[in-house]
């Protein structure tokens, strides 16, 4: 684990999140980057000085929260982008390689009722990059135990399974697999990739109409303090996320969430 990025949005919980990517990045000894999220739509009517002006609050307020919280013993480094926050993350993994990014379930927006907001919920669905989602006010602390759940056992990619592995090697995580038979599962389908195998403490299977519903059903009996998921094509998220939001009632998760992809 080498680079890792917080995108901040206007969230009063953006310094929670920045804190625990510090501590996250401490451990590792991994360089941070530290994004604005927030990018205001202009009209027409707004000339260029305009821009101007919001682009500097908006770097001013990044740079005040970083100093804030600025831990000498981690690199923070800040990113400089213009225009849509995808492409800024995009540009920066195509230039660095980035291993994660750490980031709240709503960054930027402030309804109640949704677990994953807007900005964020693109970044879990249109990048690339393996996602850390730390609840909202949850403080960093070592995870012993990660409750890893999937109802594809293949993994594509050979780096899709490394935010995994860093954590394993790291914290000395132990994992608990849960593979989740959805309605129309084919069996040839449900082998589990060895690779997968070696980094658990066993494999449980179990019959439901979705994998939040598994997650759900076993929660209790595990008791993990990581949450795994993958987000694959027509997957997990990409089914919940036809908008770019979450809602509480459709899927919620009080523990840090970790989204894999095909890397």
């Amino acid at each position: 684990m080498k680079n890792i990025l917080v995108p901040i949005g206007i969230s009063p919980n953006g310094k929670n999140t920045l804190t625990y990517a510090i501590t996250l990045a401490k451990n590792y000894k991994a360089s941070l980057f530290v994004m604005d999220s927030y990018n205001t739509t202009m009209t027409p009517a707004h000339i260029s000085s305009a821009k101007k002006v919001i682009h500097e609050q908006n770097l001013n307020r990044v740079k005040r929260m970083v100093q804030s919280v600025q831990n000498e013993s981690v690199d923070i480094k800040m990113v400089n982008y213009k225009g849509d926050l995808l492409n800024g993350v995009e540009s920066l993994d195509s230039e660095i390689g980035l291993d994660l990014i750490v980031v709240g379930p709503k960054s930027n927006d402030i309804n109640d009722a949704l677990f994953l907001g807007k900005t964020s919920g693109k970044i879990v669905k249109k990048t690339k990059v393996p996602v850390l989602l730390v609840p909202v006010g949850f403080s960093f602390s070592i995870p012993k135990q990660a409750l890893f759940a999937f109802k594809l056992g293949k993994v594509e990619g050979e780096k899709s399974l490394n935010p995994l592995k860093e954590f394993v090697k790291a914290f000395q995580t132990k994992i608990s697999l849960l593979l989740v038979k959805t309605p129309g599962y084919q069996d040839k389908k449900l082998e589990v990739d060895h690779e997968v195998v070696e980094l658990s403490e066993g494999l449980t299977s179990t019959d439901n109409a979705t994998v939040y519903q598994g997650v759900l059903e076993h929660f209790s009996s595990v008791q993990p303090d990581i949450l795994v998921v993958f987000a694959r094509k027509r997957g997990f998220f990409e089914k919940l996320m036809e908008p770019d939001v979450i809602y509480k009632k459709e899927f919620y998760a009080k523990i840090p969430l970790l989204v894999l992809k095909n890397r």
